[in-house]
């Protein structure tokens, strides 16, 4: 799959990878698999840190994917999730388990902005911290798309399953 995802030849020492997708993604088993296979190709090829969030359905499919690779490669791979909101406050955090299951990162710039620019302030963090961009995005407006949008004005690696 390497060649489909454009990863062939694009042999990474280490990085970032985080993930972006529409708060309404319809998920299904076909997206489910594309996400993995990228995901293992891009350990294949040396990626090391995942970045994952909690706020729509590609979000749960990529965390759910993460949990399940981090599973055969937990030696080689770390997976972080990324706050937008404190995570000694926010419930959902405490709900979901996401502090037994992830190292978890909240910015100094995403904690002093107020709750309503929380998760752009998160999202802009992520894209101007990671090297990789694996997302689902097929409208020109959102969260999702404005942050693959900044990724690709950094000229960023981003492998769209939308388009794919």
């Amino acid at each position: 799959m390497g060649d489909l995802f454009g990863l062939k030849g694009s042999l990474f020492l280490s990085g970032i990878c985080a993930f972006f997708g529409h708060r309404d993604t319809f998920i299904n088993d076909e997206l489910e698999q594309k996400v993995e296979s990228i995901v293992v190709d891009l350990i294949n090829n040396g990626m090391d840190e995942f970045w994952v969030c909690n706020e729509g359905n590609f979000d749960w499919l990529s965390r759910m994917v993460m949990s399940r690779v981090k599973q055969e490669y937990c030696h080689f791979i770390a997976v972080c999730y990324i706050c937008a909101y404190n995570p000694d406050k926010f419930s959902a955090i405490k709900q979901d388990n996401l502090l037994q299951k992830y190292e978890l990162i909240y910015p100094d710039e995403v904690a002093k902005v107020p709750k309503k620019f929380a998760i752009e302030k998160r999202n802009q963090y992520i894209v101007d911290n990671a090297d990789v961009i694996v997302c689902f995005v097929q409208r020109k407006k959102g969260g999702a798309y404005r942050a693959v949008h900044r990724a690709e004005k950094q000229r960023k690696k981003i492998i769209n399953l939308a388009l794919i």
